[in-house]
């Protein structure tokens, strides 16, 4: 592998062949890992942590994905239902009015990693 690139919480990090030891939590978004070959794999992450120790690096992933086991339909039906979550809490004024801003943000994104990794482009909405 020639390299790795992740989300971090403190931003994307790209990782090479005998990185400085790293760990670091993950963020939900693309992971790319670049081949020697010049192959290139996409994989949607869902959070998670990365250990780099010098020579290996490890994903300890809350959920992964690469492209083709991502059912396109059910991230887009997830996208639109996170959308429609979103603009309804946003117009109340409860107590758990940011619990549930939050959960529709998260799904929100989630369901844009896995079309971003499908090569998919949503349709315009709020995020």
């Amino acid at each position: 592998m020639q390299s790795v690139e992740l989300n971090t919480a403190a931003g994307t990090l790209e990782v090479f062949a005998h990185f400085e030891p790293t760990i670091a939590p993950l963020e939900v978004g693309v992971m790319k890992a670049r081949g020697d070959d010049g192959s290139e794999t996409e994989l949607a992450i869902h959070g998670g942590y990365m250990d780099m120790n010098g020579q290996v690096l490890v994903i300890l992933a809350d959920s992964a994905e690469v492209g083709d086991e991502i059912d396109v339909e059910r991230a887009r039906t997830a996208l639109e239902r996170a959308r429609k979550k979103l603009a309804e809490v946003t117009s109340d004024t409860g107590a758990d009015v940011k619990v549930d801003v939050d959960r529709a943000k998260l799904a929100i994104l989630r369901a844009l990693t896995r079309l971003q990794v499908v090569g998919e482009s949503p349709s315009p909405g709020r995020n």
